[in-house]
C-alpha cells in the first residue's frame, strides 16, 4: 500500500509528464517491492549503487530526511535545463529528467529508506555517492523503479520519448 509520501511522489511525476505531453505513470507493486527492498540496502550501505533490472529504469538519490515529495522530484525533473532538445539523444547530466517524463514508461514503484547512524557500513564517516553528495546518518534515499526503462539510446529512442514542454510560460507546479 502507498502511502502518502509515495503518492505526492507520483503525483509530482505526473504533473511533471502532462507538460510534456505524455500520460500517467501507474503504480506496480512488484516494483515498489523491489525499489523498497534496494532502497533499504542502499541506505545500509550509504552510498548509491544501481540494481540494473533487465527492462527496468531507474533514478536513485540521497536527499536530506525532511525533503518533501515535490521538491524530490523536482530536483530529478531540473536537469530539463541543460537539456537539448534540437539534438536528441543521451546527454550528460539529464538521465534523472529524461527518465521522469520518457513517454514509453507506463509504470513506477517507489522505495524510500533511512541512513542509521548505527549501521557499520556509515559509524563515524560519511560516504561519498557517485553525484558527489554525501550520505548522512538521517538522510532518505529515495528508489524509482520504471517499466519500461528509458533512457533508451537507440537510434529514435530520445526523439520519441523526450518531448518539448507544451507550455513554457508557466510554473510546472500550477
Amino acid at each position: 500500500m502507498q502511502d502518502d509520501f509515495i503518492k505526492q511522489i507520483i503525483w509530482s511525476h505526473n504533473v511533471r509528464r502532462h507538460a510534456h505531453g505524455v500520460p500517467d505513470l501507474r503504480w506496480n507493486d512488484q516494483l515498489a517491492a523491489q525499489a523498497q527492498a534496494w532502497a533499504e540496502k542502499v541506505a545500509r550501505q550509504a552510498h548509491v549503487t544501481y540494481k540494473e533490472l533487465s527492462g527496468v529504469g531507474e533514478n536513485i538519490t540521497f536527499f536530506p530526511r525532511d525533503l518533501d515529495p515535490e521538491s524530490i522530484v523536482e530536483h530529478w525533473y531540473e536537469e530539463h535545463e541543460k537539456y537539448e532538445y534540437e539534438t536528441p539523444g543521451w546527454q550528460c547530466g539529464t538521465n534523472y529528467f529524461t527518465q521522469v517524463i520518457w513517454r514509453g514508461t507506463e509504470e513506477v514503484g517507489i522505495g524510500r529508506a533511512f541512513v542509521e547512524s548505527d549501521t557499520m557500513e556509515n559509524q563515524n564517516r560519511k560516504t561519498p555517492l557517485r553525484s558527489g553528495k554525501l550520505a548522512s546518518p538521517g538522510d532518505q534515499v529515495i528508489v524509482a523503479f520504471y517499466r519500461p526503462a528509458g533512457n533508451n539510446n537507440r537510434a529514435g529512442q530520445f526523439a520519441g520519448n523526450v518531448l518539448k514542454p507544451l507550455r513554457r510560460d508557466e510554473s510546472i507546479t500550477e
